[in-house]
């Protein structure tokens, strides 16, 4: 009879370098909140140009995709697997940001999200004539008219939200450029 009856088996590869490359994302955005939150600038309402996933969600997707190709999978990556890779650790940083902005606005800054809803009311009605009318006024209204109702739940769920389309696309981007071409399976020479 064996010493140790249960053996764990190692995580795969294709799920634990994901796992801690957003684990990493996830405390990276924390950091780049909090320095935003207490400077004085309300982390939600910065153009999407200047957000700090921008920069950040690239960085950690290469070194996750080519730990995964280089240190875990012999050098190799097929297309999918970038993508795997990738989607998992947009996910999890994602996922670990929304449950921080939940914990942080919820118990620890409650004043954020009614500073949120001014703040926003105020940039709504501040808008100059021309975006106004490329909005439309029935959806400044409805905004204006909705934003009230706003709860942290709503802001952490943004987040989440915002997070994914940059994320799998830059994915789908990387995974293309680090898989390997000419890689053929069924060649038998």
């Amino acid at each position: 009879m064996p010493d140790n009856p249960v053996k764990f088996r190692k995580w795969n590869p294709i799920f634990s370098v994901p796992l801690r490359y957003g684990f990493l994302a996830g405390i990276i955005s924390m950091l780049l909140f909090l320095i935003l939150h207490y400077s004085g600038k309300n982390p939600f309402l910065i153009p999407p140009l200047f957000d700090f996933r921008i920069i950040l969600y690239p960085i950690v997707l290469v070194f996750a995709i080519r730990d995964f190709k280089e240190n875990k999978n012999g050098g190799i990556l097929h297309f999918w697997q970038g993508i795997s890779v990738g989607v998992q650790t947009v996910l999890t940083g994602a996922l670990l940001m929304a449950i921080f902005i939940l914990f942080f606005g919820g118990l620890i800054e409650t004043a954020m999200v009614p500073d949120y809803i001014l703040e926003m009311t105020e940039q709504i009605k501040s808008m100059n004539e021309d975006v106004m009318n490329s909005v439309g006024s029935d959806a400044i209204s409805r905004s204006l008219e909705l934003l009230p109702t706003t709860d942290i739940y709503d802001l952490a769920l943004d987040y989440f939200i915002k997070s994914l389309p940059y994320g799998v696309f830059l994915t789908i981007i990387i995974s293309l450029i680090l898989r390997n071409k000419n890689l053929n399976l069924w060649k038998t020479n």
